[in-house]
């Protein structure tokens, strides 16, 4: 049964993605549980939103008890979940040699786990209605892995082997699963919500020339590209959908293109092109330096 308003929990609803589908649902006359980890912070980000439309709930994404918390006030509040926004998570940037136990720890704990985590606290009361819709985050680094960026490519890798599975499982209860995969958009997940390896920040990495100018330049270019409207809007159009969902939603030119570039190659012809093409992953990682896969330890 496809209900004409469907209550949609979504996870890091503070600002971004999150904030930007909260509005755009809302708008659209669709009940939000807004989660996020300080509401008394963070909250007064979504005041400009209809109140009858919306619940916010402290929800920490890595602590099982928030999340059944903000699961309950969601359901007691509107007596359903038909969509899950699986959206809570930030980036990892830094060389894979310099990553912490703790640092690799707390990627995967966040972006993955906490995937794991919301699904499970959602999946009985959708499959008590026999209807729901689990929207998991994943990205372009899902599919496509740059320098750099590798301990947060390998959480969004294990989002979507992760997602494939769950949607053959549920899928018996109505529930449907895709993997919505972002490109690049200009929002806080390059500035104040990337998190940069501590050896980076301390200046103590034998890549620091090349990691500080592709932040640098990743992070200018980030600030090029559009806001979080058209992934917010991608999210109300899945929750609306009245049929069963393709298995993955890529969003972005970005995406789409470097996608169909990447399935056209060899693992060899690719390498050489990421070593060879300051443009690749939209001259984020390799303009201005001449080659930081092969720079000399200091």
């Amino acid at each position: 049964m496809v209900l004409e308003r469907q209550v949609t929990l979504i996870t890091g609803a503070s600002r971004g993605f999150g904030l930007a589908a909260a509005e755009e649902l809302t708008a659209r006359g669709h009940p939000v549980i807004a989660t996020m980890r300080n509401p008394d912070r963070d909250g007064p980000n979504l005041a400009g939103l209809d109140a009858g439309l919306v619940e916010i709930a402290q929800c920490d994404v890595t602590d099982r008890a928030s999340i059944d918390a903000a699961v309950a006030a969601g359901l007691s509040r509107f007596g359903r979940v038909d969509a899950l926004f699986n959206n809570a998570g930030y980036g990892l940037y830094g060389p894979v040699e310099d990553m912490s136990d703790d640092e690799v720890s707390r990627q995967m704990d966040t972006n993955f786990s906490g995937q794991i985590r919301m699904a499970q606290a959602v999946l009985p009361a959708m499959r008590e209605h026999r209807h729901g819709k689990i929207i998991n985050v994943s990205s372009l680094a899902g599919r496509i892995v740059a320098p750099l960026m590798g301990l947060y490519a390998a959480s969004k890798w294990a989002v979507e082997a992760m997602s494939e599975a769950l949607r053959y499982e549920v899928s018996r209860w109505n529930v449907d699963v895709t993997i919505l995969e972002p490109g690049m958009y200009a929002s806080d997940w390059q500035t104040t919500n990337l998190d940069v390896a501590a050896a980076v920040r301390e200046g103590r990495s034998p890549y620091q020339e090349s990691a500080e100018h592709a932040l640098k330049t990743f992070r200018t270019r980030a600030a090029t590209r559009p806001g979080s409207r058209s992934v917010a809007t991608a999210v109300a159009d899945i929750v609306e959908l009245e049929q069963r969902l393709p298995m993955r939603w890529p969003v972005g030119e970005d995406t789409i293109q470097t996608i169909r570039l990447r399935e056209a190659m060899t693992d060899q012809e690719w390498e050489e092109r990421v070593r060879g093409d300051e443009r690749i992953y939209r001259g984020a990682f390799f303009r201005g330096v001449e080659n930081p896969l092969e720079e000399k330890p200091r």
